[in-house]
């Protein structure tokens, strides 16, 4: 059976056709690419602030009352940041660093574990382990150091809070 020349109009609408499903593709694929890059950058400014207060807390606090001793992390396990991520509640935040901070985000859901690593009665640095990609495994780790002056033996003059360091992290090196 011989196939039918196609006419100019269904080869216009057949062209159409093609390109209006090419740029539909086209248009999927940067809009997948782009959600998960804006999604990628909310995390990482999470995980920048929380860990910006949470040092500046502490420095405060440690002009006031020494440097804390170490806490642990918020949520205690890593798994708990899954899905949605994290919601806390008042019990989480109740060791000493946390409260001295005066650091409790119960209100908003957190992608990151945040806590206090006190090295001694000079310095230490918060810390926030995050899974920025989503993929269920640490993948990002932030810190921040906390150094103080002293004017005199155990007499902290002025404590102040570094930059944020921010690496790349596998599973296996936390």
């Amino acid at each position: 059976m011989p196939s039918k020349p196609l006419s100019g109009k269904r080869l216009v609408l057949l062209g159409a056709g093609v390109i209006a499903f090419l740029a539909l593709g086209i248009f999927l694929a940067f809009a997948f690419i782009g959600r998960k890059q804006l999604v990628r950058a909310s995390f990482l400014s999470e995980g920048r602030r929380r860990l910006g207060d949470f040092g500046e807390g502490v420095a405060h606090c440690a002009v006031s009352t020494g440097l804390p001793p170490s806490s642990p992390l918020v949520p205690a396990e890593f798994d708990q940041l899954k899905g949605p991520g994290y919601t806390s509640s008042a019990q989480d935040w109740a060791a000493e660093a946390f409260r001295c901070a005066h650091f409790a985000p119960t209100d908003a859901t957190c992608h990151f574990q945040i806590g206090w690593k006190r090295h001694d009665a000079e310095s230490g640095e918060v810390q926030a382990f995050g899974d920025v990609d989503q993929d269920g495994r640490p993948d990002t780790r932030m810190t921040a150091p906390v150094k103080c002056t002293f004017k005199g033996p155990s007499v902290i003059e002025k404590c102040g809070i570094g930059p944020v360091h921010e690496e790349a992290i596998t599973a296996v090196e936390r």
